[in-house]
């Protein structure tokens, strides 16, 4: 309702939706918000947003570091999302675009590890997005619930789910847990999955790929000559936008997304090129790599040892597998088009990789 006093309109907004309706009349981006905005993926959700004029809120925690959305424009509230209460105070009542990216990744760890955050902090974030009534939930999902089928054809949304380890497994759940509220509450939410994401902000895999190709330390698992699928951050968070962007279509789907493909060799080999290094990799035969892992994994339980072996099943099948990943329906449906390349990427990674220390 729109008063006229003294010249001047006042606007009384009786609802959230009549909030949203007038921003969007009077031309104000979307609210969004942003869990994890200030780790890997996020930080390019963050810096996308920013671009686009959008009003972004990112969730950090006290230790946080903002030196991946440094310059950036953005918002921040101070919370978690394994508390449900700081979640919900950070969270503005206007928010249209809830992007759920908060998650913890790695390939060693029990249940507890990864549970608390990947599957009950999506808890809280659906109970937050119920209770305030938030319209577009798009979630950081991972062709991790796939597992390592090890198999030629490409893997499509339809794919069987085989997780294999508690990574995987939390992925999967949270996946689920979105879905029961879909069905039991009505939220409307989309799940993009990306597979091995490399780029600047990577703490894990990429820098872990630079330093021991620096070190000669770098292994094959059966010649390397088995073909992968990789996503650049800033393609994966594309995807994430454009999920956002086109919801009507998104609602209720899941979408692949990638950037390239190529085998693991030729990924080392590049990587190699970069820093100029040799290209001479040590191998093991793809199966022995699989139980050999196995072997050390089971050691370093039997000891309660919680850093991970040189090699695990993860590790070996992460690396050594056939992963193609089909992202035709992201391309289709929402418009998607990979930035990143081959090439790029690894530029991208070595000038990042080449300054930290892996996790």
């Amino acid at each position: 309702m729109v008063v006229i006093e003294n010249g001047l309109a006042i606007v009384f907004i009786r609802n959230t939706e009549e909030l949203r309706n007038l921003r969007g009349q009077c031309g104000i981006m979307v609210r969004s918000f942003v869990t994890g905005g200030t780790g890997f993926v996020g930080s390019y959700i963050v810096k996308l947003l920013s671009e686009g004029n959008h009003d972004a809120t990112i969730l950090k925690r006290k230790s946080s570091s903002l030196s991946l959305i440094d310059g950036l424009t953005f918002n921040s509230v101070v919370g978690d999302v394994t508390d449900p209460i700081s979640l919900e105070e950070g969270v503005p009542e206007d928010t249209e675009w809830f992007f759920h990216n908060a998650a913890i990744m790695k390939d060693w760890g029990g249940k507890s590890e990864f549970f608390p955050v990947n599957v009950e902090g999506t808890r809280n974030v659906l109970e937050v997005i119920r209770k305030k009534d938030i319209p577009k939930l798009i979630h950081t999902s991972s062709t991790a619930v796939y597992g390592f089928p090890n198999i030629k054809g490409p893997l499509t949304e339809e794919a069987p789910w085989k997780p294999m380890n508690n990574y995987q497994r939390s992925k999967a759940a949270a996946e689920n847990l979105i879905r029961e509220y879909e069905e039991t509450y009505g939220i409307r939410a989309t799940m993009i999955r990306g597979p091995t994401v490399l780029g600047k902000g990577d703490m894990f895999t990429g820098p872990q790929l630079v330093e021991r190709i620096k070190d000669e330390n770098m292994f094959t698992f059966g010649g390397g000559s088995n073909f992968q699928s990789y996503a650049h951050g800033e393609d994966f968070a594309k995807c994430l936008i454009l999920a956002a962007e086109h919801f009507d279509i998104a609602a209720g789907q899941a979408f692949n997304v990638t950037s390239f493909n190529c085998t693991f060799r030729v990924l080392l080999e590049a990587i190699a090129d970069e820093i100029d290094a040799s290209k001479d990799f040590s191998n093991i035969p793809y199966a022995p790599s699989v139980a050999m892992g196995a072997a050390a994994a089971g050691l370093y339980r039997a000891f309660h040892r919680k850093n991970a072996p040189l090699l695990t099943p993860f590790r070996a099948k992460l690396f050594g597998s056939t992963y193609i990943i089909d992202s035709v329906k992201a391309r289709e449906n929402l418009g998607y088009e990979p930035k990143w390349d081959l090439k790029a990427t690894v530029q991208d990674l070595v000038q990042w990789g080449g300054t930290i220390k892996a996790r």
